[in-house]
């Protein structure tokens, strides 16, 4: 907090004329010192300036390295602690972003929620700060915790546009819908300069928006929120079509016969965004002869290395010994994210790896999965209400027509290579797990190898310590409260329409209804 303070009023030129003599104290650390010399200087103080110019600085350079070695081994913890190291040094706000982000994938807002508060008091006025702090005190479980936050940001006049945000989503939370939109219908009318900002409040505001209507039963107008909220782009934009070519390219992938695979005891589960994937990779992490692993770059590695190396062969060239080292990559990037040493299983959890399958028989023909199953026109519209993050996958949720066509290519390719009798293949039902438990995921048990624990059933309290790297979290850390999570008869006109026919083959497949 010292370092951020002093660099903070280093970077505004605001420093008191009776603290001046501070700085040469000050000035061991590098971010400080650099500062402080041109502060000085700029401000004509030349003893002050050269005393802070004679200071011997620390070396920043071995937290530097301290910190790339510790993302080289994926050790978060120790990744925190060079990057605290390396924030007193320099004093860049950077740096404690990277920090806010290593605390939340490590142990999710917890342990978060200290650096963004430290963020928030060095920087009061910085509107993306004041919002993610906002954010993450949104997503504790504590609710009356975001009610005193708001109230003390108003108290002082900070972050109004952000506080009209939140203080909507806690209204439609204590259930006033309309209130909720009516702080909304106020915050559309206040231009915002900052485009970043402007664009992050617009998304979530929209999202909220469509909740609210939502819970007034104008599911119309939801739709069109929902809709609204995806045409605003955060990130780079992606090409939706891409995702298409690349899987076909990959399944025509000659392939030589490849040594036996020897690491049977990875198992990929699969299916489709909103299936239940998430709700059962918790409940599976829980069991401590188990690792999980949630939407791992495996693929992309793999990927990586053969389209360097593939067109480096000469024509009729022996290709093995490539598919061999890219099979490898796949499993290093299992090996350096492990943390449970006892557990016997290991799950690389990634929906759309279905998508994959025509690829991943030629790769991996003895890899067994666990299916997740869920209503079609569920998955479809849950996808449509989700604000994913941008990539060629997520790209499809942005309009209904394009979800629909992203289910149907993906079912296609996975069915084309599998059947629902293939021994090779868990298939769970959504369905099942949240109404039959015990008998669900024992069943999952058994296909993976390993006994009943009575951990999995304490999945939502597991669930509330890990980060929220999906949307899904939410849900989860209700537990089995939940219950069956359906919402497409409310959207029957959107069902009915003709862009939702490729649907109803796969809805009817699964034994689903359509009316």
């Amino acid at each position: 907090m010292r370092t951020g303070a002093w660099c903070a009023l280093l970077d505004k030129e605001d420093v008191p004329v009776n603290r001046l003599q501070d700085l040469a104290t000050l000035a061991a650390a590098p971010g400080i010192r650099s500062r402080a010399f041109r502060f000085l200087l700029n401000s004509y103080e030349y003893g002050l300036a050269s005393v802070v110019a004679d200071t011997a600085s620390q070396d920043d350079s071995a937290a530097r390295r301290d910190v790339m070695l510790a993302e080289l081994r994926n050790d978060v913890p120790a990744q925190a602690v060079s990057l605290r190291r390396l924030y007193e040094a320099t004093g860049d706000m950077a740096v404690l972003q990277d920090l806010l982000r290593a605390l939340e994938t490590q142990a999710g807002w917890r342990e978060a929620l200290p650096i963004a508060t430290a963020m928030l008091l060095i920087n009061p006025h910085d509107a993306m700060i004041g919002y993610s702090f906002l954010d993450l005190v949104s997503k504790a479980e504590h609710k009356d915790w975001l009610e005193s936050v708001l109230a003390s940001f108003k108290a002082y006049g900070l972050h109004a546009q952000s506080v009209m945000l939140f203080s909507a989503l806690s209204r439609l939370r204590n259930g006033d819908p309309k209130g909720a939109l009516k702080l909304l219908e106020q915050l559309a009318t206040i231009r915002i300069p900052r485009p970043d900002f402007a664009a992050q409040l617009a998304v979530r505001s929209r999202e909220v928006a469509a909740l609210a209507f939502e819970k007034l039963g104008d599911y119309r107008r939801a739709l069109t929120a929902f809709v609204d909220m995806k045409k605003v782009t955060l990130g780079k934009p992606s090409d939706p079509a891409a995702f298409y070519q690349m899987n076909v390219d990959a399944g025509r992938l000659d392939i030589p016969p490849l040594p036996p695979d020897e690491r049977d005891n990875v198992y990929v589960m699969t299916g489709f965004p909103r299936s239940g994937t998430t709700l059962l990779e918790n409940i599976l992490a829980t069991h401590p002869a188990i690792e999980t692993f949630e939407e791992l770059p495996t693929r992309t590695s793999l990927q990586f290395y053969l389209d360097r190396n593939l067109p480096t062969l000469r024509a009729g060239a022996d290709a093995t010994d490539i598919f061999v080292e890219a099979r490898r990559r796949y499993y290093v990037e299992i090996d350096r994210r492990r943390h449970k040493a006892d557990a016997s299983v290991l799950v690389d959890k990634m929906p759309l790896r279905s998508a994959e399958a025509v690829f991943l028989k030629k790769m991996f023909p003895t890899r067994r999965f666990i299916f997740s199953i869920r209503h079609p026109f569920d998955v479809v519209l849950s996808g449509l209400r989700q604000n994913f993050q941008n990539n060629i996958a997520m790209e499809h949720f942005r309009t209904f027509e394009a979800a629909v066509k992203l289910y149907d290519f993906t079912m296609e390719q996975w069915f084309s290579v599998h059947d629902m009798q293939d021994s090779g293949v868990c298939y769970l039902r959504y369905d099942d797990l949240v109404t039959d438990f015990d008998a669900s995921v024992a069943r999952v048990l058994s296909f993976l190898g390993v006994g009943w624990d009575d951990k999995v059933r304490e999945f939502a309290q597991a669930a509330a310590q890990r980060s929220a790297r999906t949307p899904s979290y939410g849900k989860v850390r209700q537990g089995l409260s939940i219950g069956v999570q359906t919402a497409w008869r409310n959207y029957d006109f959107l069902f009915q329409s003709p862009a939702a026919r490729p649907l109803y083959k796969w809805a009817e497949f699964f034994g689903y209804p359509t009316r």
